[in-house]
């Protein structure tokens, strides 16, 4: 459970290092074992690794600007809303699958950032076209993965302080 505890938001990566395809998809796996609302199916992964086409996510908003500094990209999708029994709870779905990546990728040496993109309309219409995500689906989230530049970068930091504990009452 320490991957949990020292991850942490990588912005730098060795680009010299590379992420296996089989690693990309694996993420995606873990990411699947997340739960969902109702077990919906709720959610499907585009894995990029194309720099041109990282290059083109880089420039969305200011939150991608790191990705030029990555080769491996993985996009969380919502499917369609209409297509699933409880849309109300999809992105606890799709937020619980971009966590896993996150953790799963600490837990092998990977560095990641989660670049948010849901619920901003104008993110979601643009990741959409660039990448051919269609038919009600939808980005949600961008996952940066890479290698850290500097290893430091999983540092132990505690964020937890008990004072944000509250037992019966808030």
């Amino acid at each position: 459970m320490d991957e949990i505890l020292e991850r942490r938001s990588i912005r730098k990566y060795d680009l010299s290092k590379k992420i296996s395809k089989d690693t990309l998809v694996e993420l995606c796996k873990y990411a699947e074992s997340a739960p969902s609302a109702r077990n919906q199916k709720s959610r499907e992964y585009v894995i990029v690794t194309d720099k041109e086409l990282i290059n083109k996510l880089s420039t969305i908003m200011v939150g991608t600007m790191i990705l030029a500094e990555c080769d491996n990209v993985i996009i969380v999708v919502g499917k369609d809303p209409k297509t699933i029994s409880r849309p109300e709870f999809q992105p606890q779905d799709l937020s619980a699958a971009t966590e896993n990546i996150l953790i799963a990728a600490a837990k092998k040496g990977i560095g990641s950032c989660w670049c948010g993109v849901y619920p901003i309309e104008e993110r979601i219409m643009i990741i959409n076209e660039l990448l051919g995500i269609n038919d009600g689906r939808f980005a949600f989230s961008i996952i940066a993965l890479g290698y850290p530049k500097d290893i430091n970068e999983f540092r132990d930091k505690n964020k937890f302080s008990e004072d944000l504990v509250h037992f019966n009452r808030g």
